[in-house]
Formats: structure tokens, C-alpha cells, sequence
């Protein structure tokens, strides 16, 4: 089985097509995201929905844990 490794793609979306479209050339049967998905690039939803639509496995990387704790900080923020 041939898996490819991505991570911290950063809300990138044209760096993610591209390691997308390359893996598919290598025919990898499945494609697991080590985290950091979102933050810092302009189109992190539109990266979580390019994820969802491949069927790439992801875990929650550290940057992906500090957003998702954004809401609990905005008021000391």
C-alpha cells in the first residue's frame, strides 16, 4: 500500500492541491495529514473541505489545537 505524508500545509491551498495532484501521479491509495491544517495562509476552510473530499485521514496537530481553543482566550485577548 503506497501512503503518503502531509503536513503543515497552513491554510495553503495551491501547496496542498499541488502535493495532492502529485500524490495522485504516484498512485497512493491513501493519504494520512499530520496536522497543522490550518493558520497563517488565507483559505483554511477552503483546505479543511479539499481534506474532506480526498477522505484524507487527519489528526490535530499543535497550531490546529491552539486555534480551537481561540474562543475560550478571546475574552483575555
Amino acid at each position: 500500500m503506497k501512503v503518503a505524508l502531509i503536513s503543515d500545509i497552513h491554510a495553503k491551498l495551491p501547496a496542498l492541491d499541488a502535493v495532492l495532484n502529485h500524490a495522485r501521479q504516484q498512485d497512493v491509495e491513501v493519504i494520512w495529514n499530520l496536522g497543522d491544517f490550518i493558520g497563517y495562509g488565507a483559505e483554511p476552510d477552503q483546505v479543511v473541505r479539499r481534506l474532506r473530499k480526498e477522505n484524507v485521514l487527519s489528526i490535530v496537530g499543535n497550531f490546529d489545537t491552539w486555534i480551537l481553543k481561540f474562543p475560550k482566550k478571546s475574552a483575555q485577548w
